[in-house]
């Protein structure tokens, strides 16, 4: 990002519950993933509430490994030995668990997007602000990948590069790393130290999406009704 003669001041890291965060009128990248997908045209992904959330075997996972005093065993559908042994697959990568035990889990930031002065919020899995460290984000993503160059190439495919130049933009993150958690034999874990090259593809991303949510007008005319579709939905929304 070029830098601003303005000294900058990293927004506040907070501790907020999922529905709070949720509630929060700020625009995430999951709802720049729901414009790309009506810019895509692919069909308006279904709002799911927080309980419907916990049932899906990711965010069993993230709980299992960030906040495990909070993991509920049980749960219809879901390998709870799975869950624990993807975790106990992760913790035993030396590097992954320093940054564990130096971390913040679940850490919500809102912000201002400052290219389109639009109103912005993230939920980080990690954040590392230690003075041994620089300043750290990481994304857990399970992963059906069969190696290290498939989880790159998801990274892009996948978008993950938008959320990693979205979070680090936000934060002025000296390092973003995106950890893929095989959950399946052989149950590898793969960590990504995002590129300058990779940030600045996401960064196109985001900043593409966020001023088409601005000027929806601008999309082309054969995606311009989905497009303003998906414009209604989130400015409502963010309204509510």
């Amino acid at each position: 990002m070029p830098e601003s003669a303005v000294p900058y001041r990293r927004p506040d890291l907070l501790r907020l519950d999922y529905d709070t965060y949720r509630a929060l009128p700020a625009i995430a990248n999951s709802d720049l993933s729901r414009l790309r997908d009506a810019l895509d045209g692919r069909p308006p992904r279904p709002q799911t509430s927080s309980n419907e959330g916990a049932l899906s075997f990711g965010t069993a996972f993230h709980t299992a490994l960030l906040e495990p005093a909070d993991y509920v065993p049980g749960l219809p559908g879901l390998n709870d030995t799975l869950v624990w042994w993807l975790v106990e697959g992760v913790k035993l990568d030396a590097r992954l668990a320093e940054l564990l035990a130096l971390g913040q889990p679940e850490t919500s930031v809102v912000f201002t997007e400052p290219e389109t002065d639009t109103l912005c919020k993230l939920r980080a899995d990690l954040i590392v602000d230690h003075p041994d460290q620089p300043f750290t984000i990481i994304d857990f993503k399970t992963t059906m990948a069969r190696d290290a160059d498939h989880f790159l190439w998801q990274c892009s495919a996948y978008d993950y590069d938008r959320q990693a130049a979205f979070y680090t933009d936000a934060l002025r993150a000296e390092r973003f790393l995106l950890v893929g958690v095989q959950k399946v034999e052989p149950f590898g874990v793969f960590t990504i130290e995002v590129s300058e090259q990779m940030l600045a593809e996401g960064r196109q991303k985001y900043q593409r999406l966020l001023r088409l949510l601005k000027a929806p007008a601008t999309a082309p005319a054969y995606r311009a009704q989905a497009v303003q579709a998906a414009v209604d939905t989130l400015w409502q929304g963010e309204a509510e």
